[in-house]
């Protein structure tokens, strides 16, 4: 009888601590700062008028970046994975990889294939002190049409300028 007095205090005690960290993970989901959006023909038009200060980020993968192609920009585009294809996993030098190119100050736009990625990894940015963060609401493909398809606007079907040349500092090592 002890037994099941204990399991069933230690079953309600776990679902308490279950409740209590769900409510922590939601409110501090919703306490997270939200990035602006930009299009990718805003993001281009603010790259050109401030080469020195301003930066897309394509956290695409590099197979992605390298195959698909990126923009090109005259201050050019680094690719800095958010995640990685296999699995999916996160890139847990993120935060890190970007300071080490990019000044918290700088402003950064950041760039993916539809929009999702470049979300949270502003948000992401943002978190870890980065102050002037941005992301491309329709970034390098776009959404899909009603038929799946990606031609309803992005960087590429804009006919913004890309390319798909590497350049040894901003890709992916």
């Amino acid at each position: 009888m002890k037994t099941n007095t204990s399991a069933a205090i230690h079953g309600r005690l776990t679902l308490g601590l279950l409740i209590i960290l769900m409510v922590i993970m939601t409110t501090n989901a919703e306490a997270a700062p939200n990035p602006r959006g930009v299009d990718s023909i805003e993001a281009n038009s603010w790259v050109l008028s401030d080469t020195e200060g301003t930066f897309i980020v394509d956290v695409r993968t590099r197979a992605e970046y390298e195959f698909v192609g990126h923009p090109d920009t005259p201050n050019g585009v680094a690719n800095i994975p958010y995640m990685f294809y296999e699995g999916w996993t996160p890139n847990t030098n993120f935060v890190t990889d970007v300071e080490a190119q990019f000044k918290k100050t700088d402003r950064l736009i950041i760039m993916c294939r539809s929009g999702q990625r470049a979300h949270h990894a502003a948000r992401t940015l943002m978190q870890a002190g980065f102050t002037d963060i941005y992301y491309m609401t329709d970034s390098f493909e776009g959404p899909k049409d009603k038929d799946g398809y990606r031609t309803v606007s992005g960087w590429k079907v804009r006919k913004l300028p890309y390319t798909y040349k590497l350049e040894e500092d901003l890709i992916y090592k």
